[in-house]
């Protein structure tokens, strides 16, 4: 199993369920996955006794996971309890009202250009009483927050100059492609040029979201805020003299939150 695949479908999914089952009953429940992508994480999700997994995200990547399930797991075949949607970036979704037991979006809200949207879009489908999870990972204020670490690996850089001064260094970066990128699919379909190319319009396009505007948007969304998990960034990271005048420190220490919400 090679590294990605293992974060993903072991890791990413043992924690979404451990956040969802400390709230609610979740054998037979019906979860969506807003913004799926490679749908590793929601196939990890259906080992758990749920009754079905949705995955739904703006690209078909999911498309790939029966050979990937294939080659990590030597499944023959997808769980019948999973299946996958291509929504437009309007995020508008396909589902009645109230369809959902359970919502949980991974590393997804930084690349969202209407957060309120998205959250009004989550409290339609899920019904009274059902719960959201929403993790991101890193938030931008962290010390790689410009999820371009692998390219450029100096904690803060995206925040010490210009963003164009930033993704310029970060085109110019050799291949040193992490392990776990070895099983991502951007990378594997891509020459290392156009992963680069893609990997700099994903920064350039982040929203900057912090944790008290996450909040803001949730309470506004009316779902109701049941925790606020902050992950602190390793105590080997000191913000640079500039930022820490710059920003509040909470924002630069930050690097994850998990965010569980009640409709």
């Amino acid at each position: 199993m090679d590294s990605w695949f293992e974060n993903h479908f072991l890791h990413a999914a043992r924690i979404i369920h451990g956040f969802l089952a400390e709230r609610m009953a979740l054998e037979g429940t019906r979860i969506l996955d807003f913004g799926c992508g490679d749908g590793i994480t929601a196939l990890g999700l259906t080992r758990f006794g749920v009754g079905a997994v949705v995955g739904v995200d703006i690209n078909a990547s999911f498309r790939h996971l029966p050979v990937l399930a294939a080659a990590n797991c030597g499944m023959d075949a997808l769980p019948e309890t999973l299946s996958f949607v291509r929504v437009a970036p309007d995020c508008a979704l396909p589902f009645a009202d109230g369809s959902f037991d359970a919502v949980y979006s991974w590393s997804v809200f930084e690349h969202l250009h209407d957060v309120g949207t998205a959250l009004a879009a989550l409290r339609r489908v899920l019904r009274p009483g059902g719960h959201c999870l929403i993790q991101i990972d890193p938030l931008y204020y962290s010390p790689f927050g410009s999820h371009l670490q692998r390219l450029v690996p100096t904690p803060w850089g995206h925040l010490l100059e210009s963003a164009a001064a930033f993704a310029s260094r970060a085109r110019e970066a050799a291949d040193g492609a992490r392990e776990d990128d070895k099983g991502d699919l951007l990378y594997a379909k891509n020459d290392f040029a156009g992963f680069k190319k893609h990997l700099v319009e994903q920064f350039l396009d982040l929203n900057r979201l912090t944790v008290r505007q996450l909040l803001y948007f949730a309470q506004a969304s009316g779902l109701t805020v049941l925790s606020a998990l902050p992950v602190r960034v390793s105590g080997e990271f000191v913000p640079p003299p500039q930022l820490a005048c710059a920003y509040p420190a909470d924002d630069l220490l930050t690097s994850t939150i998990y965010l569980v919400l009640r409709n």
